[in-house]
């Protein structure tokens, strides 16, 4: 057996290991109707694409806003992804110069009233080109999703079973503004043995994050009631960065459809 100084470095406690699933992703443009795909972690060098047909395997919720403060400053807040209304979430803030930070804990019911200006996504984990790509949706692209998903209920049918074409519709907002929302059309049947090792590695990630999260919402009310030294509460700092996959973002690079979430 040979070791290296990164292998090494892990056991010795010295590197944080926090779980993360790294995909690819597929970004859609509200303001142009386009779809551009990006490797991983690139948000940067992205390819435009047309036609886009996948299956969605597994659907996550998270909350994010975004704020304009004055020409030189942003503020960004998300949460962790999860699953249901139910699960606790921790709210990270982004800061034009400024660290990644923890500003809450808790229940989604308690956090909207703290933070009101959280809204909702959803992250698609699909199938795409026999790989799984990461696809944001929001607003009525969003709304369209639940709908569809209501209709297949019906006939007591998921989304995994299905291939579905994603296509963007225009329409007029109440300003006046014009924009771009997603409809979703099933256009064949799935093979299950295909596309279940992937839902099933999905899943193991998925469950890993959601106890690792767990724990860091009980840590992080436990050191309400107790405060940490100053020491502790910069390790926590540290701590709460790399969950979120962003240690290499600062809040001045942070974009709204850079989240990792």
């Amino acid at each position: 057996m040979t070791y290296s100084k990164d292998s090494l470095k892990k056991l010795s406690g010295g590197d944080k290991v926090r779980t993360t699933y790294k995909v690819p992703t597929i970004k859609f443009n509200g303001n142009t109707g386009i779809f551009t795909k990006f490797p991983v972690g690139d948000y940067k060098n992205g390819t435009d694409i047309t036609d886009v047909e996948l299956i969605i395997l597994r659907s996550r919720r998270a909350f994010t806003s975004f704020e304009k403060i004055d020409t030189k400053t942003t503020l960004r807040m998300f949460t962790n992804e999860h699953n249901s209304y139910n699960d606790p979430l921790t709210v990270f803030e982004a800061k034009t110069g400024a660290n990644i930070k923890v500003v809450g804990s808790g229940s989604i019911e308690t956090l909207r009233v703290e933070f009101p200006q959280l809204r909702i996504n959803s992250n698609l984990y699909c199938l795409y080109e026999d790989q799984v790509y990461k696809l944001t949706i929001r607003g009525k692209s969003r709304q369209s999703l639940v709908d569809k998903q209501k209709e297949l209920a019906k006939d007591d049918k998921e989304f995994f079973e299905h291939t579905v074409k994603l296509s963007p519709k225009q329409e007029t907002a109440s300003g006046g503004n014009m924009y771009y929302f997603l409809e979703y059309e099933i256009t064949g049947d799935s093979d299950l043995e295909k596309i279940g090792p992937h839902m099933e590695d999905i899943a193991k990630v998925m469950d890993t994050m959601d106890k690792e999260y767990t724990e860091t919402n009980k840590r992080i009310v436990n050191e309400t009631k107790d405060p940490a030294s100053d020491d502790d509460e910069e390790e926590e700092e540290e701590l709460m960065v790399d969950d979120v996959d962003a240690s290499s973002v600062t809040a001045d690079e942070l974009k709204p459809e850079e989240i990792p979430f």
